[in-house]
Formats: structure tokens, C-alpha cells, sequence
């Protein structure tokens, strides 16, 4: 039966997913994916376990230090087999999410020992359309990775406890292991296995099991700290304090319930209104909610009542949730609290289990699960064209958040990538009235002309940004190269590559600027460096 079952999981899981691998990358996959090339070449993959994942690109950063190896290497492999066709990339992703419907079949199968229940719920969070921002976006590997090793470390801790065999124990270790290295959630591990452990062990010595695995969390934050100093230990300054803090929290999780059962107008930038101050209708509607969470969590307190899924699937979803209260006023430039929806991938496994234990109390139970997956699979599938490229993302993007400078900007380079100046040119106009001369105001109407062959117009502006960056100054490069001054070009070709000498269209731009000043050696120089950073190009030595 259970083979069966992942069979029609997996075509169900092809169903949804499939339209989506059409889709180019988008967003922050240019950077962890197309521009990286700490994926692309082995003699650099070392300095995946050394650096954050953005570190090559942003620099060092003082907090939220994204220390992912096994999201890059996961890309490198991805490379080495589809090169750098986002397709391959993304089937990888699609597969993950499979793998983890899969092991939450198995996870609530060795809980509850209900085989219905775990396939419902199992079916419910592989076509549940919040998890689309994770599965088709590449750079969310990260969650999915995660989640994966950390639902096997769960399945592989409940083989244990029903039958002692260290083995298991020794192997959910090493999952939990690999769940450190790839997203900074697997903290939540040791949170995870205690409340499998006060479900199902009754001994007075059951938290010894834990011990391993609070040795490992204390190895990983020394890892970190070793590797990123203090800012590997350091998350952002709290934005909102005290009370409100929590009131907004409090705010946010009604919201993500709210999603997961209306999972309408789903977007990568998901966010609410900041709650600045604390009034009396909205403190009664808070303690109601506190008192029916209670009381679901006072009734249902024994493993063998039925009700113990609800009780289950409630701590799973709050335990899951918590990182979301240490990051949701993470950008205050937004003016809002971030939702991503990214953040309910573990959490709603324990929505799924309570729905789904909630429709098969009724006699038409089944059928009612059926249909759900059947509408939210098509949501899946419908919610695909969003994903197509940057001028489709963004522009979703755009509707919630207009006045964002990030997404205006980015939306504005999609455009002229695409080739589509007057819709370009009418979104600077328009992040011009947010941002006048300002430096990304600047960068924006410097590839505009420069992408329409204007390189002296596309100068003047580079030129009037203070504090260049190494893509700015790799611009402006390109700016005196087509003017003719190959001298200067080549002086802002080599500021860029001092400040990132991991940014390869700047590395081919040098060989290409030595290369007409006759000066091959230097050329050559530049042509073997590309070569090192991306194996798979094709670089011919001049003579």
C-alpha cells in the first residue's frame, strides 16, 4: 500500500510542478545560481563551507550570516548535470518537495499509526499552493534541504524509540547534522523531538535522548562563531520591542492561518501592517484567540485520544513558526512585517495533520480531501505563469508592494533586459518619485542609455554615484570601452576586480580590454582565472 501510495503522491507532485520547469531563474537566483561560480568550479567549492551563501557577492555582513554548504553543494551538483539550465535546477527543487510529502507520510504514520491520516495530510502539504514561493524558487533550496533532513531525522529518531536500535539513533544525528548545514532552522530540531518525545515515551529518563542532539546545536553555533566571528551569532536589531513584539507575532501567526486556509494572492514579498500601538478591542481579540489555543492544548493531552492530532499538529505549527518572530520586522525599509511564505514550509505539516484529522471525523471526509487537493493543485498550476521570468515576477511583486525602491529597481533591469525600453524608462520615471537622485536612481538610467547604445548619457550618471560598488564600477568600464578610452576602462575593470575577484563577467571584460591594448600575457591571465572559476566555459588562449 505504501509503495502505491508514493507512486500517486509523485504523480500528483508532476501534475502541479510540471508547468513550472519552463521557467527561467528569477530574483536572488542570478546570484547563488547563474553568477556563482563557487558552484561551477570544484577547485573552489572548499570556500562553500568557510563563507555565507551571499558573502562572494554582498561582502561580510554584521548579522543573519547565511551559513548554507549543503545548499550550494546541492547547486554544484545541479550544475555538473544540467549546466546552467534553471529547468534542472528547479526539478531538483520539485524533487525535495516529493521527498519531504513523502517522509511526512512516514512521520505521522510512526506518530499516530494511521495510515489515512498521513497520506491525507501528507497529499494536503504537497499541493498546498503556499509552498509554490519554496518549490519553485531555486534559491529556497535552503528550506527545502533543511526540512528534508530534518524530517528524516524525526522518522529516523521514531525508528529508535521503537526499537532501541542505536543505529537509528546515530544516523537522525547525522541527519541533523546535515540539517545545520543547510538552513539555520534545524535549530528547531531539539524542539521538534521533545515534543515527539512527550507524545510517545512515559519513562522518567526519556529527555536523555535529547543530549546528542543540544551537543550538536552547542558544536554548530561554535561552528559558526568560528568561521563568521560574533556576526555568525547575530541577528538583526529589533525593530519593534516589548509587548508589541509579541502582539505582532501574535498578529502574524492569525495571518499565516489565515493564508493556509485562503491561499489567495500568494507572492514572494508576502507582508502585513506593523501594529503600533496596542488598543482594547485588539487585546480582547488576542485573548480570545489565547483561550481557544489553550483549550485545544488543555483537552487534548494523551496520545491515545483521538483528539491528540489536534494537539500534535498545534505545537508542531507554533514550534515551527518561531523563527518568524525573530525576523519578521527584519526590513523595516518595507514599512511592514514580512511574511514569507517560505516560513510556513515546516509549520503547516502540523495544519496539514489537524485539517486533515478535522475532514475525516466527517463521513464524507474523504471526498472533502479530495477535493481540497484538487483546488489547491490547481491553484499550484495556475500560480505558475508568476514565475516565468523577472518581468512576471516583479511585476506580481509590484501590485502589493509599489512603492518598493528593490522592486521597482529590479523590475526596471528585467525590462531592459527583456528589451522593452518604454516600459523600462516608465518605471524609473516612476521610482523617481520616490528616490530621486539617489544611487539607484543613477544605476537605473545608467543601463537604461547604456543598454540603448547612449554609453556617454549612461557615464554621466555612473559617475555621479559616491561610493561605487564593484558593479558599478564593472559599468562603468563598460562605458569607456565603447567610448573608445580603453586606458580608463581597464582602471575601473581592475577597481571592480579588486573589491570582488569572484565576478567573472568583470574577469572577461579585463582579458577583453588587454586583449585589444595587444597586451596577450595579461589577457591570458585573465582568460585562465575565468576558466578556473567556471570549468565549463569556453576560454581560448591568444596568441
Amino acid at each position: 500500500m505504501n509503495k502505491v501510495f508514493v507512486v500517486i503522491l509523485s504523480f500528483i507532485c508532476l501534475v502541479i510542478y510540471a508547468g513550472y520547469l519552463d521557467n527561467g531563474f528569477v530574483f536572488d537566483d542570478k546570484i547563488l545560481v547563474e553568477e556563482n561560480p563557487l558552484i561551477k568550479s570544484a577547485h573552489l567549492l572548499p570556500n562553500i563551507f568557510r563563507t555565507g551563501i551571499y558573502d562572494y557577492w554582498a561582502g561580510m555582513q554584521p548579522y543573519d550570516r547565511m551559513y548554507r554548504p549543503m545548499q550550494m553543494l546541492s547547486y554544484y551538483l545541479d550544475y555538473n548535470l544540467w549546466g546552467l539550465n534553471p529547468a534542472g535546477f528547479r526539478f531538483s527543487n520539485i524533487l525535495l518537495h516529493l521527498f519531504n510529502s513523502i517522509l511526512v507520510f512516514y512521520l505521522l504514520i510512526l506518530v499516530f499509526n494511521y495510515k489515512l491520516l498521513a497520506a491525507a495530510s501528507s497529499i494536503l502539504f504537497l499541493a498546498h499552493p503556499v509552498h509554490i514561493s519554496t518549490v519553485a524558487y531555486i534559491s529556497a533550496r535552503g528550506d527545502l534541504l533543511s526540512a528534508f533532513f530534518i524530517l528524516a531525522c524525526c522518522v529516523l529518531f521514531l525508528k529508535f524509540l521503537g526499537s532501541k536500535n542505536y543505529a537509528f539513533y546515530f544516523l537522525s544525528i547525522f541527519a541533523a547534522a546535515l540539517a545545520f548545514l543547510s538552513r539555520e532552522n534545524a535549530l528547531l530540531i531539539i524542539f521538534f523531538l521533545t515534543l515527539i518525545i512527550l507524545f510517545l515515551v512515559k519513562n522518567g529518563a526519556r529527555f536523555k535522548y535529547l543530549s546528542g542532539f543540544f551537543v550538536l546545536s552547542l558544536v554548530y553555533l561554535a561552528v559558526r562563531f568560528i568561521i563568521f566571528g560574533p556576526s555568525g551569532l547575530a541577528a538583526h536589531t529589533d525593530y519593534i520591542k516589548g509587548a508589541l513584539l509579541l502582539f505582532n507575532f501574535f498578529n502574524i501567526i492569525c495571518h499565516y492561518i489565515l493564508l493556509l486556509l485562503w491561499p489567495v494572492n500568494l507572492r514572494m514579498f508576502n507582508s502585513t501592517v506593523f501594529i503600533s500601538q496596542l488598543s482594547i478591542p485588539a487585546l480582547l481579540l488576542s485573548i480570545v484567540g489565547l483561550i481557544l489555543i489553550l483549550a485545544v492544548i488543555l483537552k487534548c493531552q494523551k496520545i491515545k485520544q483521538p483528539s491528540a492530532v489536534l494537539s500534535f499538529g498545534l505545537f508542531w505549527f507554533l514550534l515551527g513558526i518561531i523563527p518568524v518572530y525573530f525576523y519578521f520586522d527584519a526590513y523595516p525599509a518595507l514599512g511592514r512585517a514580512l511574511m514569507a511564505e517560505s516560513w510556513l514550509y515546516l509549520p503547516s505539516i502540523g495544519f496539514c495533520a489537524g485539517f486533515a484529522y478535522l475532514c475525516l471525523l466527517n463521513k464524507r471526509g474523504k471526498l472533502i480531501i479530495v477535493a481540497c487537493v484538487a483546488i489547491l493543485g490547481s491553484l499550484v498550476a495556475v500560480n505558475r505563469g508568476y514565475w516565468r521570468n523577472d518581468v512576471t515576477f516583479y511585476e506580481r511583486a509590484l501590485q502589493f508592494l509599489p512603492q518598493d525602491s528593490i522592486i521597482l529597481r529590479n523590475l526596471t533591469t528585467a525590462y531592459i533586459e527583456s528589451g522593452d525600453f518604454p516600459k523600462a524608462y516608465e518605471a524609473i520615471k516612476e521610482l523617481e518619485k520616490y528616490y530621486a537622485d539617489t544611487p539607484v536612481i543613477n544605476l537605473a538610467w545608467g543601463q537604461y542609455y547604456f543598454a540603448r547604445g547612449q554609453a556617454k548619457e549612461a557615464l554621466s550618471y555612473y559617475q555621479r554615484i559616491l561610493s561605487k560598488s564593484f558593479s558599478s564600477n564593472y559599468s562603468i568600464s563598460l562605458c569607456y570601452a565603447k567610448l573608445g578610452d580603453l586606458d580608463k576602462a581597464i582602471a575601473f575593470s581592475r577597481v571592480s576586480f579588486t573589491q570582488n575577484p569572484f565576478f567573472q563577467k568583470n574577469i572577461i571584460q579585463l582579458a577583453r580590454l588587454y586583449n585589444k591594448t595587444g597586451q596577450l600575457e595579461q589577457a591570458n591571465k585573465y582568460l585562465l582565472l575565468a576558466k578556473q572559476l567556471d570549468p565549463k566555459g569556453r576560454y581560448v588562449l591568444l596568441k
